[in-house]
């Protein structure tokens, strides 16, 4: 039979021979290259899209090369062993936003109160939560959203109000209040919700004015919201109990008063309780201890967040709150409890609470960790203070970001293996 027009063919002992590949399709490249004809080329800096990482790349700065991920001993191949957290929580506490001039306190050189640097510095920090809204759950504001105005006598042995802060006073709380709400509201996505603690400078308006200001859930100042993957999030009010910041002549200010005279009788109780703290009420404590019961019904575990410090521990003297010893007791008791984070104390801190160990003789550190975060409003000139909480199933890492400390905290229970260091 014929042949193809261009083919040729043989015969040996009388069988035909098929043409080979490179006979019908001479221009062809062999369809299997070697294995290391790409990274020789990448090596040489010929390969399109290689990028200036990779060495070898003609015109790069030498300093800012590294290995590609497909070199012995490259770091870059452990990320992608690397655990990733099952969310993250964006924090601040105390930006404290004013239009007042720079303040450093007399008796504390150096602590210098940036007021006007608060609203671009917690600007920035949101536009690093937004860059991680993939795996940020939300974003929540430790209290002291700003500093505000009044006329109170915080020298009075019982400080407390007799009337409404005067207008001109809450007009101007209400013009910063306003700056920094238009701040958030430009800063997060509409997929990262904010949760508000309320703190004692934002009680220069009434607490339920700023709760529905800022668009907490049902307008309040304590609730519970769900976290993904079986957790949760409570918030505190820690301001109530104080009479200065209840409504004047009600029966909430009344028991407020007659708490703060009965503590200052009491050895120390000048030292704890200070004109600017505060508590839980009885409504609120009795929330509380249906929401851990629930949680542990659940199975879920929990992050609480307050103004202030829930253990003495996590704060200076009279910077915690004043029944910070009866709220740490219950939270001790609920294995639910992992972290607690507050504000309000701006050098930060870190505490566990003294409990009883298992035969009661002795007292050793409880389970919860209870972390203060530094604040935004005391960074040095330049700088700021925030934090991403990154949450795993055994740990809990607080990634500090300029004066912020970074913290990683065990959250599973001593003798069960994790694969997490203990510390």
């Amino acid at each position: 039979a014929p042949t193809p027009r261009g083919r040729k063919t043989t015969r040996r002992g009388g069988a035909r021979e098929m043409p080979t590949a490179s006979a019908i399709a001479p221009h062809r490249r062999p369809l299997l290259p070697s294995f290391t004809s790409r990274a020789r080329r990448v090596g040489r800096g010929r390969v399109r899209g290689a990028g200036p990482s990779c060495y070898g790349q003609p015109g790069n700065d030498p300093g800012k090369k590294r290995p590609s991920i497909q070199s012995m001993g490259s770091a870059d191949r452990l990320e992608v062993m690397r655990a990733k957290p099952l969310f993250t929580i964006g924090l601040f506490a105390d930006a404290q936003y004013a239009d007042k001039d720079d303040h450093e306190r007399p008796s504390e050189p150096g602590r210098v109160k940036r007021f006007r640097a608060s609203a671009d510095r917690l600007a920035a920090a949101l536009a690093d939560f937004r860059s991680k809204s993939e795996s940020m759950a939300c974003v929540v504001n430790l209290g002291d959203l700003i500093d505000g105005y009044n006329d109170d006598d915080v020298a009075a042995l019982v400080p407390t109000r007799t009337g409404p802060v005067p207008a001109h006073l809450a007009e101007k709380s209400r013009a910063d209040l306003r700056v920094m709400r238009s701040v958030i509201r430009r800063g997060v996505g509409a997929a990262t919700p904010v949760y508000h603690c309320v703190g004692n400078h934002d009680c220069n308006l009434p607490r339920e004015e700023v709760c529905e200001f800022l668009g907490n859930p049902r307008s309040a100042a304590y609730f519970g919201v769900k976290l993904p993957r079986g957790w949760r999030l409570l918030v505190l009010d820690t301001t109530e109990v104080n009479p200065r910041y209840e409504t004047p002549g009600s029966e909430a200010q009344a028991l407020g008063e007659a708490y703060v005279k009965s503590a200052k009788s009491e050895p120390g109780g000048s030292e704890r309780v200070k004109p600017w703290g505060g508590g839980l009420g009885p409504t609120q404590t009795r929330w509380l201890e249906k929401e851990l019961e629930l949680a542990t019904e659940r199975n879920e575990k929990v992050i609480v967040a307050s103004h202030c410090a829930l253990s003495r521990t996590a704060a200076r003297p009279g910077m915690s709150a004043w029944d910070a010893d009866a709220i740490s007791a219950l939270l001790e008791a609920r294995e639910c409890v992992k972290v607690c984070v507050a504000g309000h104390d701006h050098p930060g801190g870190y505490g566990r609470t003294l409990v009883p160990d298992r035969e009661g003789t002795h007292r050793t550190f409880g389970r919860v960790h209870y972390v203060t975060l530094e604040a935004m409003l005391e960074a040095p000139e330049g700088g700021t203070s925030y934090a991403v909480m990154e949450v795993f199933d055994h740990e809990v890492v607080v990634k500090g970001v300029g004066a912020c400390t970074s913290r990683r905290l065990r959250t599973s229970k001593r003798g069960v293996f994790t694969g997490v260091a203990s510390f």
